[in-house]
């Protein structure tokens, strides 16, 4: 190589190299960001599993659509078990046992989304390996009845009974005597 060469090479790769450098930090970053938003859905749904009902496990699930959309079969697996789990919900109250359904699909998304982001469990654990306290379940549901009773109060499909009775109960504090009133001073 003659002289010239060497020396345009050298002026080329020094003019060059930053902006390499930035264009793959660019990628590298673009790369990052989209795998954690992929994990953040992932651990939102893992941390939810056993409350799907929770606002945060339902936006995450309207997330799937948003963030794995990459042409391989990893992403392909998770969007096509979203889709299961979708239409499943659609049409909840005509399926036979739709709990446990729901809960078996909601595993299968769990196992095919942990495989694309890194994650290796069973199935199994994603189904039954939640903590959730039977307290926490039982506030769910007594909200939930609240709600449901309270909605038909306001629909006219319940009545809210009224009562009146004696007071009978002792004063929660105690009355004070009202002080006679004082002149006023400089009287």
């Amino acid at each position: 190589m003659s002289n010239t060469t060497t020396t345009l090479l050298t002026i080329a790769a020094i003019l060059l190299s930053p902006v390499i450098a930035l264009e793959l930090e660019k990628l590298l970053e673009e790369y990052r960001g989209t795998r954690n938003r992929k994990l953040q859905i992932f651990k939102t749904l893992m941390t939810y599993r056993a409350m799907p009902l929770a606002p945060n496990f339902v936006q995450a699930l309207n997330l799937i659509d948003v963030e794995f959309t990459a042409d391989n079969q990893s992403e392909k697996e998770v969007r096509v078990a979203w889709k299961i789990l979708f239409d499943h919900y659609l049409n909840y109250s005509a399926s036979p046992n739709p709990e446990e359904k729901a809960a078996t699909l909601r595993a299968s998304l769990l196992l095919a989304m942990g495989r694309s982001v890194g994650y290796d469990f069973d199935e199994v654990y994603l189904k039954n390996g939640a903590y959730l306290p039977v307290l926490h379940g039982n506030v769910e549901q007594e909200l939930h009845s609240i709600r449901r009773e309270f909605l038909e109060v306001l629909e006219g499909k319940r009545k809210l009974p009224v009562a009146i009775f004696e007071q009978t109960f002792p004063d929660l504090v105690e009355k004070k005597p009202a002080e006679p009133p004082q002149p006023p001073k400089g009287e």
